[in-house]
């Protein structure tokens, strides 16, 4: 059985207002990977807070 790793990726928000989005997904999939799900979503300072304590 092959085992799927999973990752998060966040688009800093001038490359969305520059609308280069698209291009970076397709360098992923260049690279051979699967993109199995996609959120748009603005992220507030305390939820970017939360999740950066984990990575200090």
């Amino acid at each position: 059985m092959t085992r799927m790793e999973r990752t998060l990726i966040l688009f800093k928000p001038d490359a969305v207002q520059r609308g280069l989005s698209g291009r970076i997904l397709s360098r992923f999939e260049d690279k051979g990977l699967k993109i199995v799900g996609m959120k748009l979503m603005q992220i507030t300072p305390e939820l970017a807070a939360k999740h950066y304590e984990a990575h200090k």
